[in-house]
């Protein structure tokens, strides 16, 4: 079909106008009659033409137009969808906002009464705790003078028992000595008796002898006178040691009797020991009666605690879950002026898509009806065309071969329009399938929307579960903090039972012991007097062997001493050994630290240089691609200004058409045979909306005007009269002068019980503040012997830390004197006082070797950027560039931040709100 328009395009050589001038030139035709025909043919040529480009145009349009009104209604469906889904959510969220305002209600009234528990309990509790207070305070303060009292009767008591033990062992001590010399005395007493009586003998024997041992007698007689001289001072010291025993046996006596007397003493000393012990065993049972009533007190105010603790956590729970349903409330608040504006745009969108539909809807009416004439018109050209055809054949009898090439023309015509009516039904079977698979993704559509309300849904229930979860979590916290206080009182409970235990243990067992130190005591007494004879014979044996062993103790003692001179002159030698190890690894730790910096700087610096020369490489590529990109970017601009320009034409060509189209719009309209009955209809809706605004103004006048009587009606009941009035009036004032006497009655009670109170808190005032200053002043005394023990070990400690200084000095001072004797030498004979002295050196030239290289080098750089230099090599490309160019440059390491440009995505992000501050 469209082959047979291609050819026929150029009408004057269609066999029609052959035709027709042959029948001019035949003269059955006149000339007016064949422009006639022409004229005619030409006219239908054209809407045939015409026919073929609107079922060109008009399909593809057609089916646009299905399709966007197919999107239309799908849009239509769900915005109805997401409608319905905004009121079942507005409905819900209304029922939740409801129930949440009534838990909210009911929490801040149970977060109120708790509140009001609290601060009762909270009273309580400050009361119950002053109440402790001062019961504690009262029972120490009567408690404290006592147990003052009774510390220093102990005090001077066991001061008394260590002198009187000391005095009795030391007058031990010197009987021990006393009877030690005794005994001495009195064996040398009996050997001289014996050598005496053996004398004697000998002498009697030699007088019985004959003359002739005369000689032997003489020999005798003068070895007896020598004997008798010796014996002389003998005896004169037995006299003195007789003196002497007697002197010790009369002070033996008397240190007898000073002992029974210090028996006695003791005696009296112990009885009244063991009285004070009683007394103050009835005071330690008066303490601990005291201290277990401070416990229950104590236990009562942890109980208190507990409860207060166990309120206090309700509160809390209670203010989370007054805070979380506030925060819900305000969630669904949200969701609900959410659903509020999506209900509004929704709506607001409705009318605007029926309205399209409805215009679609003719529109694509109109089309159908315009392709159903054409058909027609089509239709009747075919036959008006084949009937013409056969009777100018039957007429002008054609050769055989024009009528060959005719019906040939006519077959292809057929064949064609068999072809036309075949791609017709694809189309339409085409047509079905997309309506048929739209219908099917309109499901899908459906389902893909429920599935993901439904994962909303679940996502909310998540939420709500998570919440849920947190709240329990932080009650379980809460329980395990609970249940760990109460597993610490019991603790502390268990702690003090185990504790009065032990000491009531301690206590029997104490008394136990003491019963029976003292009797083994008094058996001990016995027993010692019993061995000290035994032991002072033993105190000789011991005291030689003890003279003995000191005289072997010097020997060794001055032998220790020689090997301990010996020692420390050998860890001297060690030590200064140690301490030269210790510098040499110190300089050669010192040097190797040094190597290694010096190492990591050469490293730095090549590291740098290398990176340096990658950085220019780099720079230079980046030019390079730089420019490359800047000509791809003129030639883009070129193509997208070419290609802009065949847009303006093909927008011009366009906007041609689109006029041709409005102008046929324009005909078809009014061709319309609604229009006036449409027109009229709005025109009925005008008269009556200008009705009903006249009568809404109407309404609004009466509403607004006060003379309207509808507007407000007459309360019930009557005045009172002036007798009435003034009757009331003094009934309430004679009411209001009882309650002022009965007032200033209350008042009168109120004051004198105030001043009764008044008086006795004074006197309880008074009487305790005698026993809170003598408390006072007894705790500053004690605070204040503290404090200067305190002082005094302090000032010890220091003192002893100065000295171990000033020693540690005093040897640092002489190895420093030793040091700079030995540099002085160094110096004199012209070498480093030491070897640190000459590394710093060193150090020194090395550091002014490289800041006048460094100096040197920044020189030659500046030498070289102004140009002093002589070179060969290609200049950068940024020596050359002005600086007004706007050409990008790299920034190096430190690139500054810069925002970039924000982009066609911008209009989807919404523009923060901000929220109110609520205080």
């Amino acid at each position: 079909m469209s082959d047979a328009h291609v050819e026929n395009t150029d009408i004057s050589s269609s066999p029609a106008f052959h035709a027709l001038n042959d029948l001019f030139n035949d003269g059955t035709l006149t000339q007016a009659q064949v422009d006639f025909y022409k004229s005619k043919y030409a006219k239908l040529h054209e809407e045939i033409l015409k026919i073929y480009q609107n079922e060109k145009t008009l399909l593809p349009k057609a089916k646009e137009l299905n399709e966007e009104l197919r999107k239309k209604r799908l849009e239509a469906e769900e915005i109805m969808g997401k409608d319905r889904e905004a009121h079942e959510e507005l409905e819900r969220t209304r029922t939740e906002f409801a129930k949440a305002e009534a838990e909210v209600v009911l929490c801040e009234e149970r977060d109120a009464m708790l509140t009001l528990e609290i601060a009762e309990l909270q009273k309580q509790k400050e009361e119950i705790a002053q109440e402790k207070e001062t019961r504690e305070r009262e029972a120490m303060e009567a408690l404290r003078p006592r147990i003052e009292g009774l510390e220093q009767h102990i005090s001077q008591l066991t001061s008394e028992i260590e002198e009187s033990s000391k005095l009795a062992q030391k007058l031990k001590e010197e009987k021990a000595e006393l009877a030690e010399r005794a005994s001495g005395l009195q064996e040398s007493i009996t050997q001289l008796s014996a050598d005496v009586e053996n004398e004697r003998a000998v002498m009697m024997k030699v007088r019985g002898e004959p003359s002739k041992i005369k000689k032997q007698a003489d020999l005798t007689e003068s070895s007896l006178n020598t004997v008798t001289a010796e014996l002389k001072p003998v005896n004169s010291v037995m006299e003195e040691l007789d003196k002497t025993i007697k002197e010790q046996a009369a002070k033996r006596k008397t240190l007898e009797d000073d002992r029974d007397e210090l028996s006695l003493l003791k005696s009296r000393h112990n009885d009244s020991i063991e009285q004070k012990m009683r007394i103050k065993q009835e005071q330690e049972r008066d303490l601990a009666e005291q201290l277990s009533r401070r416990d229950h007190i104590q236990e009562e105010a942890l109980q208190q605690d507990i409860t207060m603790r166990a309120l206090q956590m309700e509160q809390k729970r209670v203010g989370d879950s007054v805070y979380r349903m506030q925060r819900e409330k305000e969630e669904t608040v949200k969701l609900f002026r959410k659903a509020e504006l999506t209900l509004a745009a929704s709506k607001g969108l409705v009318p605007n898509l029926k309205f399209q539909l409805q215009d679609y809807q003719r529109l694509l009416a109109n089309q159908h009806k315009e392709k159903r004439d054409q058909l027609k018109r089509l239709e009747e050209l075919n036959r008006d065309i084949d009937i013409f055809i056969n009777d100018f054949l039957q007429e002008e009898g054609l050769e055989k071969e024009k009528a060959a090439a005719l019906a040939a023309l006519l077959r292809e015509n057929k064949e064609l329009e068999a072809e036309f009516s075949m791609l017709m039904q694809q189309q339409q079977s085409l047509d079905r399938e997309t309506f048929e698979l739209g219908a099917k993704r309109d499901s899908k559509a459906r389902e893909y929307a429920k599935a993901v309300t439904s994962r909303k849904e679940t996502e909310e229930e998540i939420k709500v579960k998570d919440i849920i979860i947190l709240d329990l979590s932080k009650r379980s916290q809460n329980l395990a903090q609970q249940i760990k206080e109460l597993k610490d009182l019991y603790e502390l409970v268990k702690n003090e039972k185990n504790k009065t235990v032990n000491l009531i243990q301690t206590s029997q067992q104490a008394l136990a012991e003491m019963k029976e130190k003292v009797g083994i005591l008094q058996n001990e007494i016995e027993i010692l007097q019993s061995e000290t004879s035994s032991k002072d014979k033993a105190l000789t044996v011991e005291r030689q062997a003890l003279a003995k062993a000191l005289g072997e103790r010097d020997a060794v003692r001055s032998e220790v001493n020689k090997l301990l001179f010996l020692y420390k002159d050998k860890q001297q030698t060690v030590d200064q050994k140690i301490s030269e190890i210790d510098k040499l690894n110190s300089i050669i730790n010192v040097v190797e630290k040094d190597m290694v910096r010096l190492k990591k700087q050469y490293e730095q610096a090549v590291e740098e240089r290398n990176y340096t020369g990658i950085q220019l490489i780099d720079r230079n590529d980046e030019l390079c691609i730089l420019y490359e990109k800047s000509n791809i970017q003129e030639q883009i601009l070129r193509n997208g200004e070419l290609e802009l320009n065949q847009r303006e034409e093909e927008l011009r060509v366009l906007a041609l058409e689109l006029g041709k189209c409005e102008w046929m719009y324009s005909v078809t309209t009014k061709l319309l045979p609604q229009l006036p009955r449409y027109r009229k209809e709005i025109e009925a809706l005008r008269q009556l909306l200008e009705q009903e605004r006249k009568r809404s103004e109407e309404l609004s006048y009466e509403l607004e005007s006060p003379s309207n009587e509808s507007r407000y009606r007459l309360l019930q009941g009557k005045d009172l009269s002036i007798d009435e009035m003034q009757k009331k009036i003094t009934h309430l004032e004679d009411r209001l002068n009882l309650k002022k006497e009965q007032l200033l009655e209350k008042e009168l009670v109120l004051e004198e019980v105030g001043a009764l109170s008044e008086r006795l808190r004074n006197q309880a005032v008074e009487g305790r503040e005698e026993t809170l200053d003598i408390a006072k002043s007894i705790n500053e005394y004690q605070s204040r012997i503290k404090r200067t023990t305190r002082k005094l070990m302090a000032c010890v400690s220091e003192l002893s830390m100065y000295q171990a200084t000033a020693m540690k000095l005093e040897q640092e001072k002489g190895v420093k004197v030793e040091e700079l004797h030995q540099a002085k030498m160094k110096l004199e004979q012209g070498l480093p006082p030491t070897e640190e002295a000459e590394r710093e050196w060193e150090r020194m030239l090395r550091k002014k070797e490289m800041r006048q290289e460094m100096i040197a080098r920044r020189q030659e750089e500046v030498r070289q950027m102004q140009g002093e230099l002589q070179t060969t090599a290609i200049p950068r490309p940024n020596a050359y560039m002005p600086e007004d160019l706007a050409l990008p440059r790299p920034y190096g390491a430190m690139a500054p931040f810069k925002p970039s440009e924000p982009g066609a995505s911008m209009r989807h992000i919404v523009k923060p709100q901000p929220r109110e501050i609520e205080i």
